[in-house]
């Protein structure tokens, strides 16, 4: 089953009446249910606004943004929010918890969003917060938890309502990598386990080798494509060739502890 799909996605940015950057063009891209997907690419090559589009944040120029077969860009206002809420998880570098709520709350944001039943949310807020193995922090706020725990509420928060698509916007970014390594294999976990689909947006290529295809992108256009064997380790090798194939590979040349 098709749960995400780009036909001829193409952005333009324009300013003042006159063209300034075509971000990305003619851009094609189906992604299946349980899929966990990684999108890669040099510095400017379209992968954030890529993002922005599938995330509903932003507006195509041209082409269709289909999720579970709903063409986003036919939804305004209150509609696109709803659907964005219910349809979506997100996961930001930033970790983008609200300080002035506990971590179970933060977590349980999107289901009292829906108004469901206080018995129901603290449920459902105990079950996500044990398979990520935070469920001893629920009480604390975000400043009093790593930032690894911090990042793992995040995703129990993306999580929790069960969403079409998980995207996650370079989740390591702002992790050591012990805990980079730690919600990684949490993605992966996920991912094998409940079936969820994940489209990550990354320039890491150590976190990149937890996925199970990954796409380049280069000047706006889908540039090659990889799909990850049994071991992660030669994924990663193949990974780091690709980028330095395509002139901006930014990964270290080696990870320890793969």
């Amino acid at each position: 089953m098709t749960v995400l799909q780009t036909e001829g996605l193409t952005k333009v940015y324009t300013s003042q009446g006159k063209v300034a950057t075509r971000a990305l063009s003619n851009f094609s891209l189906e992604v299946k249910k349980g899929e966990f997907v990684g999108i890669m690419g040099p510095s400017g090559s379209g992968k954030t606004t890529l993002l922005n589009l599938l995330a509903t944040i932003d507006r195509p120029t041209a082409g269709k943004v289909l999720i579970e077969g709903v063409d986003t860009a036919a939804l305004k206002g209150s509609q696109l929010a709803a659907f964005r809420r219910r349809k979506l998880g997100f996961v930001f570098q930033d970790f983008n918890l609200l300080d002035t709520l506990t971590i179970g709350e933060n977590i349980a944001l999107p289901l009292v969003l829906e108004r469901l039943a206080p018995r129901e949310i603290q449920a459902a807020v105990q079950e996500v917060a044990g398979q990520l193995g935070i469920g001893d922090i629920l009480d604390k706020y975000p400043y009093e938890v790593s930032g690894g725990q911090q990042q793992r509420a995040a995703a129990a928060r993306a999580i929790i309502h069960r969403p079409a698509v998980i995207l996650a916007d370079e989740p390591t970014g702002n992790l050591d990598s012990r805990a980079a390594r730690e919600l990684m294999e949490t993605f992966s976990h996920l991912n094998r386990s409940q079936g969820a689909t994940i489209v990550m947006v990354t320039h890491d290529p150590f976190a990149a080798s937890f996925c199970r295809r990954i796409i380049f992108i280069r000047d706006g256009q889908r540039h090659s494509e990889l799909h990850r064997g049994e071991s992660r380790q030669l994924f990663f090798q193949r990974i780091l060739d690709a980028l330095s194939l395509m002139g901006g590979g930014n990964g270290e040349p080696e990870a320890p502890g793969l």
